[in-house]
């Protein structure tokens, strides 16, 4: 007599196998995507930092990067240096965009000297002339892993680094 197929043991063990298999990879997976989407962050807040110094120069206004931590939230603003506009109006500004970071991700290290324009929040300004008023901060995960984001005062130049 041939025998086709399995027994019932031998699907068992496979099944066994496989989800014990599984439960060792899922732990590494979830950081994988964890530290993945920290780096993801980090480059978008980056691209927004960059943007904001590109319309300063390219639209003749300073724009404002402004960071909520206790919100995690990190609103542009930009604002208009004409005479006719009155101090008020130059003051409040118009929101341009928000962005929310993810739950577990968090600023530490903020060291960005007061602004031109103070407001509530620390506020990276970038200028008409392509200079900024500089500053750093880490934007940190869960695990403590990090990247460090620095403005230049002078040249409005954004860098990440890895720390």
């Amino acid at each position: 007599m041939k025998r086709e197929g399995f027994s019932i043991l031998e699907l068992i063990l496979v099944l066994f196998i496989f989800s014990l298999s599984l439960a060792l990879v899922a732990p590494s997976l979830s950081r994988f995507y964890k530290s993945a989407e920290l780096k993801t962050t980090a480059q978008k807040i980056s691209a927004l930092l960059r943007h904001s110094r590109s319309e300063a120069i390219h639209r003749g206004r300073i724009y404002q990067i402004l960071f909520d931590s206790n919100l995690k939230e990190i609103r542009i603003r930009s604002l208009t240096l004409y005479e006719e506009d009155s101090d008020e109006n130059r003051k409040q500004g118009s929101f341009i965009q928000n962005f929310f970071l993810p739950k577990w991700i968090g600023f530490r290290e903020v060291k960005i000297p007061p602004s031109f324009y103070p407001s509530e929040y620390p506020t990276i300004e970038f200028y008409p002339n392509g200079g900024s008023n500089g500053g750093s901060f880490v934007l940190e995960g869960v695990d403590h892993q990090g990247y460090l984001i620095q403005v230049h005062f002078l040249t409005g130049m954004v860098e990440i680094q890895k720390v």
